[in-house]
């Protein structure tokens, strides 16, 4: 029998979203698994200050595989991945960002030790970056690239590679997926709840709900989805639910009182196993946001069965967003086309219900398994691969 490829994955901090693809590549007979992280932010309580609160989540983020918190000051921390890499204890290193000082240092040790190196980022072209920085990109980032592999997690992610030179045999794609298992047993959970799930939220439980997930911040662009829901409120009776917080929370909820808009509530703080309540509650997912590298929340709306319309500025919108189908795709800042993308779907419950369906179609190929496929498929490659 072929011993398992000894795969090292250098991260920055323990994420909810990342948990269950690990724990999927531990159960590979094919990976044997070790995870690096650089701080042990998310593993406890932490501040997060987008959300302005302490925060500790309520799913296990370190469960099922084998991990390693570095330690000792901040800056020197990668080296003791570099020295683990420089003493041969692994086949292959994976890497999840480009844009870190340590995560050079450890491409370096690859490259001394003849180690694959492979790179995942969720990057983009979609955000217009000013000229000197696009001019520095452009001049460093082939140069640095010439020693790793891509994983890009979608379409856009692709291009983005593509445009500093990884391309052919040294791109794989590993997708970005949730899992999709869990939030189906809770959307199965809680079917036929919908209307208890929106009085829990102070929403009227006979009328369609319009959702916004994730942070009250600038780029999520919260102030847009109110005046689109605004113009769509006073044609058709709908709610608008804004499962999140943030620094924006105060003005969204003084503005939606100042401007006499009714059926607007924002939830709050929602954790891991509580947000799956706010997509039983809703009707159509939005994610509007000014620029987004992908959008977990959409992945997550789809496994409800929900349409989905996000703006042309959001990763995912290449690959899980087919317009028509399953929702749609406006221009980011256009309030018109926002509300008229709402408006067909508020108006139109069979719409909902058909799109909705399409979005759990899709989803499906978007799962921690599929993704843990990719990943295996790509390490195996490079590690047969060596130079």
């Amino acid at each position: 029998m072929t011993a398992p490829v000894r795969l090292l994955h250098y991260v920055e901090t323990p994420v909810q979203y990342f948990a269950p693809l690990y724990r999927e590549l531990a159960r590979r007979p094919e990976m044997d698994l070790t995870v690096a992280f650089r701080t042990d932010r998310g593993a406890g309580d932490f501040l997060d200050r987008e959300f302005g609160r302490r925060v500790r989540w309520d799913v296990p983020v370190l469960d099922g595989y084998r991990h390693w918190f570095l330690s000792g000051p901040q800056r020197a921390r990668s080296v003791q991945v570099a020295r683990a890499v420089l003493a041969g204890r692994y086949d292959a290193v994976w890497i999840h960002g480009y844009s870190s000082r340590g995560a050079w240092v450890v491409v370096a040790a690859c490259a001394l030790r003849r180690v694959p190196a492979l790179l995942r980022d969720d990057a983009t072209l979609l955000r217009r970056r000013a000229l000197w920085r696009r001019t520095v990109k452009a001049a460093v980032l082939p140069v640095l690239f010439r020693f790793v592999r891509g994983l890009c997690t979608g379409i856009e992610s692709r291009r983005w590679f593509e445009r500093y030179g990884v391309r052919g045999r040294r791109l794989f794609l590993a997708r970005h997926s949730v899992d999709n298992a869990y939030f189906q047993r809770h959307a199965d959970a809680l079917a036929g709840t919908r209307a208890d799930a929106r009085r829990s939220f102070g929403l009227p439980p006979d009328q369609p709900v319009v959702l916004l997930c994730g942070k009250l911040i600038p780029v999520k662009d919260p102030f847009l989805l109110l005046r689109a829901f605004a113009e769509v409120r006073r044609r058709a009776p709908c709610s608008l639910l804004y499962a999140g917080d943030g620094p924006l929370r105060a003005e969204v909820e003084a503005a939606a009182v100042r401007e006499g808009i009714p059926d607007v509530r924002v939830s709050g703080f929602l954790n891991q196993s509580e947000v799956s309540r706010a997509y039983a509650a809703a009707d159509v997912l939005v994610l509007c946001s000014e620029r987004e590298t992908w959008g977990l929340a959409v992945n997550e709306a789809m496994n409800f069965g929900l349409p989905v319309v996000v703006s042309d500025r959001v990763g995912c919108a290449a690959d899980l967003v087919v317009d028509g189908e399953n929702g749609r795709v406006v221009p980011a800042g256009c309030a018109v086309s926002l509300a008229a993308a709402l408006r067909e779907l508020v108006c139109d419950p069979e719409r909902r219900r058909r799109w909705g369906a399409r979005s759990r179609e899709i989803v499906d190929a978007y799962d921690v398994r599929r993704t843990a496929d990719d990943v295996v498929s790509a390490v195996l490659q490079v590690a047969r691969r060596r130079p």
